[in-house]
């Protein structure tokens, strides 16, 4: 397993994603001072599936990590799926959808930390909530189809993120929505140079992620909405990392 893969599995993921996920405003800015807009990134990840008029029958959260996001979701689809490659996220958003409340550290200063519990939102339905463990790039047939598919954060995690953009149509219903988000953290810890959608020169002229997934989505979607969604990393109670991930949003013809 590659070292950018097992990292997943460690028990500081785990607990980095949780927080991501699950803590409280005052967890992340206890000062009450910051961007407040970048919080909650993954609830507003699932407020994508409102913008626009949508099925609600079945939604896919691919790349679901330890399942905010899907729990969201099953607030609003009678039947919502939650994917990630680890095994030990997975774990954990199972444990949560099962009803346990979860225990973590957080770093205040240096090696100084606090404890914390973590729970799932109140509007997360459990019953219409599954998750399970996959490969974004070779999923199963017998998953189905879905009316909202979301990647958060995922395509530039990917080993070929073309192929799979490539290949995503077949997992939508006609007129549902596929919505991405990425910072377009590009990096070869993840994929080889020549699998990055941008970020580089061809024949001496850039290459940017965004036109990118348009060639690659044109023949099957049509664009509906690009904005930004900005989102904070807790690093200590002091400083948090923020990135601003790019949102477009695609509709299955």
């Amino acid at each position: 397993m590659p070292a950018a893969t097992s990292f997943y599995e460690t028990d500081k993921a785990v607990s980095e994603y949780l927080l991501f996920h699950y803590g409280r405003s005052e967890d992340i800015l206890p000062t009450g001072r910051g961007p407040l807009e970048a919080l909650d990134f993954p609830r507003r990840c699932a407020e994508l599936a409102l913008r626009h008029p949508l099925e609600k029958g079945r939604a896919l959260d691919l790349g679901c990590a330890v399942g905010r996001s899907a729990c969201e979701l099953s607030a609003y689809f009678e039947q919502t799926t939650g994917i990630d490659f680890s095994h030990s996220l997975i774990e954990a958003a199972n444990q949560l959808k099962e009803g346990a409340t979860l225990s973590g550290e957080i770093v205040e200063e240096g090696d100084l930390t606090r404890p914390i519990t973590l729970e799932l939102p109140a509007n997360t339905r459990p019953e219409k909530l599954s998750f399970q463990q996959g490969d974004a790039m070779n999923l199963p047939a017998e998953l189905g189809t879905f009316d909202f598919v979301l990647m958060a954060n995922l395509i530039d995690r990917l080993p070929d993120p073309g192929d799979c953009l490539a290949k995503i149509h077949q997992r939508l219903n006609s007129q549902g929505i596929l919505a991405i988000t990425s910072p377009y953290t590009w990096m070869e810890e993840y994929a080889p140079k020549s699998k990055w959608l941008g970020g580089f020169l061809r024949d001496g002229k850039p290459v940017r992620a965004y036109r990118s997934l348009q060639e690659i989505l044109s023949p099957n979607f049509d664009e509906i909405e690009a904005l930004d969604l900005p989102f904070l990393i807790r690093e200590h109670c002091r400083k948090n990392q923020y990135s601003v991930a790019h949102a477009t949003l695609w509709r299955k013809r």
